[in-house]
């Protein structure tokens, strides 16, 4: 086994920029997406950019099992959680969609970190929990929260 960084999403927009900041620094990453919000051209590109395939698991984070196995095979030593739904106007349109999404899931994921001594997380938020606008720009994570959705 090898230390790596499970990178959740890690093929959306945001997720493949940090796994090419991730393979520039010399550290192994797993990427586990649904494909919900990207597309197997992405990892292409992303193969093309990083000069490797980059190791790819297609699975969703509230998959138990799929995440037990995961961390049986990798030591994983830190998450980075980018798997979560944001479009705030399908938030209103199916909160209970993105609350099994963004909340059930990343419980799961938590729950799988702990099981296996993982105990490093980054986790990805929109900024729009700190509502519509903060009184300092950009805010900081001590921040007042005034989230307007779900």
């Amino acid at each position: 086994m090898t230390d790596r960084i499970l990178v959740t999403g890690g093929a959306g927009y945001i997720g493949s920029h940090t796994c090419v900041a991730l393979a520039k620094a010399g550290v192994a990453f797993t990427i586990l997406d649904n494909l919900s919000n990207a597309n197997q051209g992405v990892l292409d590109r992303l193969a093309h950019i990083i000069g490797f395939q980059p190791d790819f698991v297609e699975g969703d984070v509230r998959d138990i099992a799929l995440l037990r196995t995961l961390f049986a095979r990798s030591r994983f030593t830190g998450v980075i959680h980018f798997a979560g739904l944001k479009a705030v106007g399908e938030s209103v349109e199916k909160p209970l969609e993105y609350y099994d999404n963004n909340f059930v899931g990343t419980v799961r994921l938590l729950e799988a970190m702990r099981a296996s001594d993982c105990r490093t997380l980054v986790f990805s938020s929109s900024a729009t929990v700190y509502g519509a606008a903060s009184a300092t720009m950009p805010p900081s994570e001590d921040s007042p929260v005034s989230a307007t959705d779900p």
